[in-house]
């Protein structure tokens, strides 16, 4: 088994916590070598916030400026990717932004709701989430740009893989993201 991500889970605040972000970078630096001294191959430790649509109510250039900042410290806090969350469909406006953010940074994810709060299909919320893709599609000539966008049904809190990582709430959490289907194959093997 590896371990894919050590994902740890903050609420960086507007504007960003200090003290919040040493915090992470604390418990990353002691939980990267914990599970390595265990024999747990860590192949990446990623941060991920609460959905960047609850407090995003400005420009694009502000958003951009943010994550720009935000993945700058979380690299020296000791993360390689950071997942600022869905947009979501109360906060239409929300959507448009997500390809300039993924277009001036290199490691900040996103993710869309295509489902409201009450679990419903929003269809408005589905189409945005297609505009995103079909805009990240030609952002870069490879077409990889859409590896930092997921379009989400009923995806709730907590998990460890990007880009569909986000926290709820103001402490610090954290999920490990495995390989395991070895341990499967294990499981499954004639004895």
């Amino acid at each position: 088994m590896k371990i894919r991500s050590i994902t740890v889970f903050i609420n960086p605040g507007l504007p960003l916590s200090e003290a919040v972000l040493g915090q992470a970078a604390r418990f990353i630096a002691a939980a990267r070598p914990a599970f390595e001294g265990l024999g747990y191959e860590v192949q990446t430790a990623r941060l991920a916030t609460p959905p960047f649509a609850h407090w995003f109510h400005g420009k694009t250039s502000d958003l951009i400026d943010y994550a720009l900042t935000l993945s700058e410290k979380a690299r020296l806090c000791g993360f390689e990717y950071l997942s600022l969350g869905p947009a979501l469909p109360d906060a239409p406006e929300s959507y448009p932004v997500i390809p300039e953010v993924i277009s001036a940074t290199d490691n900040v994810f996103f993710s869309g709701a295509m489902t409201t709060a009450s679990g419903q299909i929003s269809m408005p919320a589905v189409r945005a989430c297609a505009e995103i893709i079909q805009r990240l599609s030609s952002i870069l000539h490879t077409g990889f740009a859409n590896l930092r966008f997921a379009a989400l049904a009923n995806v709730g809190p907590g998990s460890p893989f990007l880009p569909a990582a986000y926290h709820a709430g103001d402490g610090l959490g954290f999920a490990l993201a495995t390989e395991a289907a070895d341990l499967a194959v294990k499981a499954f093997a004639a004895p």
